[in-house]
């Protein structure tokens, strides 16, 4: 089945076109899925990002939405895209900048919900609203309620150290995926290259974000599973049935990965990530002290005389010991 995944926020410049277009890069490169990127954005970064730079096998659609009718109009007309772009491919991706006259329940068509954001608190109160406004999506007692991943950009190195996360009250319980440092190489890479190929401290944190993202699929797509297992058959269910009798009918309600801690960055990717980079700085730490330690030793030694073969087993019983 394919995996849908959208892309949004209602604020501009936050990094949706740059994970977009370098997401959907890794998953038809990297791991070798059939990928399909859906442009909803009038500007078209993304789709241009990926239709200039090296071709890596995603099916680039630069489509568009009739956002200012308003309605039901545009769900219809994405479900109708949607569905065109699930029949070819593995996963279909789509960027779009979100507007109020859009339904919350467009979001509803999705696996996954990312939302870029950076870590100021004046862009942090921005995408709290946001999620405020579309809480019912994700608190939904339905069995197909996307997966809500909250993704900071742009990060500077001084502020992953931050506890913002932790200060910031949300509304609803998310996922925190590793954060993407803000580099020049994103810029620079624009319409040339794509992030997982760059070397710096920018193309190893998307690499990480990217990693967590195929983690967390895996985590919806075995929810998915269990659910389809535990549903019970109905006789003609969704025959002409609406979008809200299907919900109703729905088996019971999914425990999302947070719920009865929302917004607590230490139960999320980003807080598993924060303690996976302070144990290996400890462990460097303790690395380098007992190298140093073991170099006085010698240093000792050799000012007191003692012959080179005795120096060698005591180096070698510090290392048995260690």
């Amino acid at each position: 089945m394919t995996f849908k995944i959208l892309v949004t926020s209602q604020k501009g410049g936050v990094g949706k076109s740059t994970l977009s277009a370098n997401l959907v890069a890794y998953f038809s490169r990297q791991m070798q899925l059939k990928t399909t990127l859906i442009d909803w954005d009038p500007h078209g970064s993304s789709s241009n990002w990926l239709l200039h730079a090296p071709n890596v096998g995603v099916v680039v659609q630069h489509l568009s939405l009739p956002v200012d009718q308003g309605g039901n109009r545009p769900i219809f007309e994405a479900r109708l895209q949607l569905r065109h772009a699930t029949k070819t491919s593995d996963i279909v991706l789509c960027d779009l900048t979100w507007s109020d006259s859009l339904a919350g329940e467009l979001m509803f068509e999705f696996d996954m919900v990312l939302v870029p954001t950076s870590v100021s608190e004046i862009e942090l109160g921005a995408t709290s609203g946001f999620l405020s406004r579309n809480r019912w999506v994700f608190d939904s007692a339905a069995a197909r309620r996307p997966m809500l991943l909250v993704c900071p950009t742009r990060v500077l190195p001084e502020q992953l150290a931050s506890n913002i996360f932790t200060k910031q009250r949300f509304p609803v319980s998310f996922m925190l995926a590793p954060p993407v440092q803000e580099s020049q190489t994103a810029r620079d890479l624009y319409e040339r290259g794509f992030l997982m190929d760059s070397e710096d401290v920018c193309g190893f944190s998307f690499l990480q974000f990217a990693q967590a993202v195929c983690a967390a699929r895996e985590m919806r797509m075995a929810q998915n599973n269990q659910t389809a297992k535990s549903a019970p058959i109905v006789a003609n269910a969704g025959l002409g049935a609406t979008s809200s009798d299907r919900f109703a009918n729905s088996t019971a309600p999914r425990a999302s990965v947070l719920d009865g801690v929302v917004g607590a960055a230490q139960y999320s990717i980003l807080g598993r990530h924060r303690q996976r980079k302070l144990a290996e700085s400890e462990q460097n730490q303790t690395a380098t002290s007992t190298t140093a330690a073991a170099t006085d030793s010698s240093r000792s030694m050799s000012s007191l005389g003692i012959p080179e073969f005795i120096k060698r087993m005591s180096r070698g019983t510090s290392s048995a010991k260690f």
